[in-house]
Parts: structure tokens; sequence; C-alpha cells
């Protein structure tokens, strides 16, 4: 499983922790199971259902769901994933069956689901992760054969989230043991900030297109406003420095903190060298002696400035993800899809 240390800075709850430390044994006990996005879904279901009676169960017992009769069905799934076959593609060579899957191959299931989880945590506004938020994120991405068994149980994403929503009114989470496991906030930096979307370090095409296009808004709105080349230089240079901190910066998780952070070293140094190009070469630049003051008082202020200027060119580059995200599990969420 991830390191304790790994999910404390995610602010997992403890027993979000616990379950993931019974993962492995799980695993371990179901030899040989070929491991996929959708069977580690599974596992952790598996173990999550088989666990002691947790927040999330009671959540469940609730929604008035057959614990034993959808253990049972996820265990069937699982079975299945046993017996079947591996794909052409996804076997390596040597097969896998001579070279079981490490640790480290379902470490990497185990993130992935974890970042998803991240996600749920966000739209609910909760400062933790826990149990809740990773099932939320298992009933958004299920494949077809995991969420026809969770449907006919009656375990849809909205239902689920209703009911963590009402046990949370008539029982804080802290009651049932869901306080983070590190409550100090963000890394050094980033005390004052929460988890949020950002600009994601793995590109897909998608991601690529949706940067083109805002790169491309950007500069056509500047064009319109007839700004000068050197104002040109600026915005895209700062835009691209806030996308590449948020990331980079803090693992990623924190892109408000690095597009402060950003902002606030990068804008006061081309600040300076548009002033240092304007001393250098006066007469490539005949005209902007009358700007020289306001650079000056730039500077002076750059510091602050650059800051606000990152956090506003940090919010739209985010937002566009953020809208991305909320598309995805739109699609998710729609019959069929």
């Amino acid at each position: 499983m991830p390191s304790v240390k790994d999910l404390c800075a995610r602010r997992c709850v403890n027993g979000l922790i616990q379950l993931l430390e019974q993962v492995p044994f799980r695993l371990a006990a179901r030899p040989p199971l070929n491991l996929s996005d959708s069977s580690v879904a599974g596992l952790v279901l598996w173990t999550l259902l088989r666990w002691e009676r947790t927040f999330l169960l009671i959540a469940l017992e609730d929604m008035g769901v057959d614990m034993w009769g959808l253990t049972c069905d996820v265990d069937a799934l699982l079975n299945e994933e046993k017996t079947k076959p591996l794909s052409a593609e996804a076997e390596p060579d040597p097969p896998l069956a001579a070279f079981p899957p490490t640790q480290s191959d379902l470490d990497r299931f185990l993130e992935d689901w974890l970042d998803r989880a991240e996600l749920e945590a966000l739209a609910l506004r909760h400062e933790y992760l826990g149990t809740e938020h990773v099932l939320l994120a298992i009933v958004a991405g299920a494949d077809p054969r995991l969420a026809s068994v969770l449907s006919s149980h009656n375990v849809t994403h909205e239902n689920v989230k209703r009911a963590v929503v009402e046990l949370l009114k008539r029982a804080p989470a802290v009651e049932h043991g869901t306080r983070p496991a590190q409550s100090t906030g963000g890394p050094a930096g980033a005390k004052w900030d929460r988890q949020a979307v950002g600009v994601p370090r793995r590109f897909g095409m998608a991601v690529l297109l949706l940067l083109v296009a805002m790169y491309a808004v950007l500069f056509s709105t500047m064009e319109l406003l007839d700004a000068p080349p050197t104002v040109f230089i600026v915005i895209a240079v700062l835009f691209t420095g806030v996308g590449l901190g948020q990331m980079l910066l803090f693992e990623g998780k924190y892109p408000r903190a690095a597009s402060v952070w950003v902002g606030a070293c990068l804008f006061p140094v081309e600040v300076f060298a548009v002033l240092l190009c304007v001393a250098l070469f006066p007469v490539t630049h005949s005209g902007a002696g009358d700007a020289v003051p306001w650079l000056v008082l730039l500077l002076v202020f750059s510091i602050p400035l650059g800051a606000g200027l990152g956090y506003l060119a940090g919010g739209l580059t985010a937002g566009a993800f953020l809208l991305i995200e909320r598309y995805k599990k739109y699609r998710q969420k729609r019959p069929g899809a």
C-alpha cells in the first residue's frame, strides 16, 4: 500500500489507512487475481464490506442495502477476475502468471483510486479523505459489470452521497473516527491552502488541446485589447509559469498556493527584465522612456501584485480543468455512457 507518510499527506483518516493496510492481504488470499482498474476497485470494495462496522457501513445500512448479498456479488466478480485470461496487450513477457503482480503494481492502482477519491472529497467540501470518498469514487468510475451489481443493490452515486451527508449531520465525522491522520494543513509554504484541482501532471490529448485553446483565447484577448508585444510576453510567461508551478510544486495538490508563490517570484523578475531591456536598448524601445517611472513603481510593488496576478492566472487555469473533471463525472452518471 502507499506509505503512511503519503497517506497522511493526503489527509487520509485513520480508518482509511487501516482499510488500505488490509488490501494486500486480501489480494494474497485470492491468487492469481489479474490486476486491473476494475479488479482493484472490486478488491477495495470487498475489503470495505468485510471490514468492521464503520461509518460508511452505517451509511449503507441506512440506505437499506443488503450487505451480505452485495458482498457475495462482489466476491463473485472477483472470482471471475481470477479465471479470466489476460488480454494479449496486457500480458508482459514473460507471462504474468510466472511472475505474480508485485506490491508496486497494486500501489499504482490504489494511488489512482485515491486520486479519484480526493475529487469526491473536494466536491463535498471535506478537508479529509475517508472510506466514503473511496466508495463514491468506485461507484462513479465502476466498469459496466461492477456498476450493474451496485445498481442492483441501489448503491448509486447520488444515494451514497445523500446517505453520507445525512449521517454526517446526525453524527459528525470526528465521532466516527474519521479525523484526518494529519491535521496540520498543507505542506510548508501551503499551510493556508487546501487540496484542489489544478493542472494535472499526466498529460493526454484532451489536456494538450485544452492548453492550446487556452493560449489561443489569451492571445486573442490581448490582440483585441491592442496590447504591446512586451505585455504579450509578460502575460504568456506568467501563465506558463503558473501552470508549471501547479504541476510541480507541493506534489501538484495545492494549486492555489503554487500559483501565489510563482506569481510573487516570477512577476518581479519579468518587470526587472523589462526595465533592463529599456535601459540597455533605448533605441529599440523608443517612446518607452515615459513608461520607466511606471515600471519602477511596478517593481516596488511587484511581489504583492505578482502574488495577486498569479492567483488570478491560477484560478483561470485550474477552472478549466475543474470543468473537465465535472464533465467526466457527468458522463459517468449518464446511463449508457
